[in-house]
């Protein structure tokens, strides 16, 4: 029985350092998505600019 209680101790400790690192991980998924979306954003307006420049002559 005892055995058992330190086993589902244990568990419960590793379960909550998982769930911690799941936490950090989409933290820095989010932080990537805002960068990935700004290199976006920048890149389509260079290109509208680019394509309003080829337009005008």
């Amino acid at each position: 029985m005892e055995n058992m209680l330190k086993m589902i101790t244990e568990i419960n400790q590793n379960s909550v350092l998982i769930e911690e690192e799941i936490e950090k991980c989409k933290g820095s998924a989010l932080d990537k998505k805002r960068t990935l979306d700004e290199e976006k954003n920048h890149f389509q307006k260079a290109a509208y600019a680019v394509l309003d420049m080829l337009n005008r002559d």
